[in-house]
């Protein structure tokens, strides 16, 4: 025998209280999603956890210089500096050690059988696994910092074996300095004098510099050294062989460091003295002959500034960044794990591959530390909703208005959300510590929930009392019956038991994530089951305004998906 229908309300105004609750659900799970939002950013202020993660076991490669762009990168996701120093140190050590180490062996023969091909390629199985981001960063620690005296040294034995010198601007072509200096005079091939005071002589280089090695070299305004017999010396200063701009160049543009390809030979680079003693004019062609006929000569010495100062060295790691390939698409996924910081990441399996998002991935679990202060936070947002209810249901039957209630209830939100700020100083500074975007933060995420918690428990009872129904009443009619397809099942049994399965997810997904999936899909089941009784008991007309309001949100998801493809 069925049970008899309980009395339901007028449609339409059934239909607008369906529609308020639904609202209300809708941004209790906006607001656990916030609130879990803001304790991830409270862990993590870059919000870049698991990015930073996925780059850290990403697979480095054999070329420094072509993963040197990681170091800026690691820095703008907010990485802790040391680990930035780390990286830092670790790939100029290996990018000088690639430099000055000893050409490559040419590569093995085929094999000259089938079980020599499988034997390689069974050696060639057995090696181990790449270099990723952590182990570069470990060893890294224990590295001198670039701008010590001996890896300074090491620096610039990488020039003195990679780079040579070409005298002269070129085929077709004159040194710019030659317009304003007329009084020069050509002693040699690329090299210009002309009289000073005092006996002394102005000399001018024009000298090309040719890369000689396997890696690209950084050229930024070099000294030219020349050491004659008896021991003097005589520095040039060198530059770009341009015309002087129109206007002062920027510190940018001062400091820019050039990226010298291997075999690739450099722009002209005009370099001069001071005035110098007038032997010079004699012993400067004769050093450069010797630098080009005998190796053994005592030629010119390339001096690099790269190392000269912190400022010189991020102007190296700019053009080292520029010259990466997969600097622009690593960029790409910074910025789409800031917009998005609650998104998963996992690290690229190639060399040097940028990290993929995972849509469907949980978060991983935070601590118990953390999960223990997410629910004092939440369960202190319950028993105040629960205490400002509780007190509006008194008055409401005392007799007091409802509009009265409702005002007091605001109000005092309103005094619990001014205490709030002051316990956080009113918020300060400028851009999202602004008092303003504090205020808003923390009514979203708290206060706000919490009113409209309130308000959807006054409705909640409004419907229990009319079928002379308890919330516990309800919870344990949905558990008992969890399996139960056939028996009808009221409005205020169905929004009561979905109230409690609800207040369970949001405690899961704030307090204790990545088990929110696992009680999810515990729910999951007597939920459907109670929709399925819960239609069973519905008009036709009912279920026509239930079916064309599904199609609408399965529209909006479907959009959002093909946005995000």
């Amino acid at each position: 025998m069925l049970m008899p229908m309980p009395p339901t309300l007028p449609l339409p105004l059934a239909r607008i209280r369906i529609t308020l609750l639904a609202l209300l659900l809708g941004l209790a799970a906006g607001a656990a999603f916030a609130a879990d939002d803001a304790a991830s950013h409270s862990r993590d202020p870059s919000g870049n956890a698991a990015f930073l993660a996925a780059v850290r076991d990403t697979p480095l490669g054999p070329d420094a210089a072509q993963a040197y762009f990681l170091v800026s990168l690691f820095r703008r996701a907010g990485a802790p500096a040391d680990e930035v120093a780390a990286l830092q140190r670790e790939l100029l050590h290996a990018y000088v050690a690639q430099l000055n180490a000893p050409p490559q062996a040419a590569p093995a023969p085929p094999p000259a059988s089938a079980w020599d091909s499988l034997r390689r390629r069974l050696s060639d199985r057995a090696q181990p696994a790449p270099e990723t981001v952590a182990t570069a960063i470990a060893r890294g620690r224990t590295r001198p910092a670039p701008l010590d005296a001996s890896f300074r040294e090491a620096w610039q034995a990488s020039f003195d074996q990679g780079l040579s010198l070409r005298l002269g601007p070129g085929e077709g072509r004159s040194p710019v300095f030659l317009i304003d200096g007329r009084d020069l005079e050509a002693i040699g091939p690329g090299t210009w004098a002309a009289p000073s005071a005092n006996g002394q002589v102005w000399l001018r280089l024009s000298l090309r510099l040719v890369n000689n090695s396997a890696r690209p070299l950084p050229v930024q305004r070099p000294e030219l050294r020349l050491v004659a017999e008896n021991g003097a010396s005589l520095v040039f200063q060198c530059d770009w062989d341009r015309a002087p701009p129109l206007r002062p160049p920027s510190e940018m543009q001062a400091h820019a460091v050039t990226l010298l390809a291997p075999g690739a030979e450099s722009a002209p680079l005009a370099c001069g003295t001071a005035p110098a003693p007038g032997y010079w004019r004699e012993r400067v062609p004769a050093l450069l002959l010797a630098a080009r006929t005998s190796e053994a000569g005592a030629g010119p010495r390339l001096i690099s500034h790269d190392l000269d100062s912190a400022r010189r060295l991020f102007h190296l790691e700019l053009a080292l960044t520029e010259s990466a390939p997969q600097a622009a698409d690593w960029g790409q996924r910074l910025q789409l794990a800031r917009r998005e910081p609650g998104s998963q990441w996992t690290a690229g399996e190639r060399l040097l591959e940028p990290p993929e998002r995972r849509r469907w991935a949980s978060a991983p679990h935070q601590g118990w530390q953390s999960s223990l202060a997410a629910f004092k936070a939440f369960m202190a947002m319950t028993v105040l909703a629960l205490g400002l209810f509780v007190a509006g249901r008194g008055l409401r039957r005392a007799g007091v208005p409802s509009v009265v209630v409702g005002v007091g209830t605001l109000a005092a939100g309103a005094g619990a959300f001014a205490l709030a700020m002051a316990q956080l100083g009113g918020g300060s500074g400028t851009g999202y510590g602004h008092p303003l975007w504090t205020g808003i933060a923390l009514w979203s995420v708290y206060f706000g929930p919490m009113l409209f918690a309130v308000l959807g428990l006054h409705w909640l009872h409004k419907l229990l009392d009319a079928e002379d129904l308890s919330w516990w009443e309800t919870v344990a009619t949905g558990w008992r019956h969890a399996a139960n397809l056939t028996r009808p099942t009221s409005r205020a049994e169905f929004w009561g038991f979905l109230a409690h399965c609800t207040w369970l997810w949001m405690l899961a997904r704030l307090c204790a994530a990545p088990l929110d999936r696992w009680l999810g899909a515990a729910l999951l089941l007597p939920v459907l089951t109670l929709a399925v009784r819960r239609l069973h008991s519905l008009t036709r007309d009912e279920l026509a305004e239930i079916g064309l309001t599904v199609i609408g949100v399965l529209l909006l998801v479907l959009l959002q998906v093909v946005e995000n493809i």
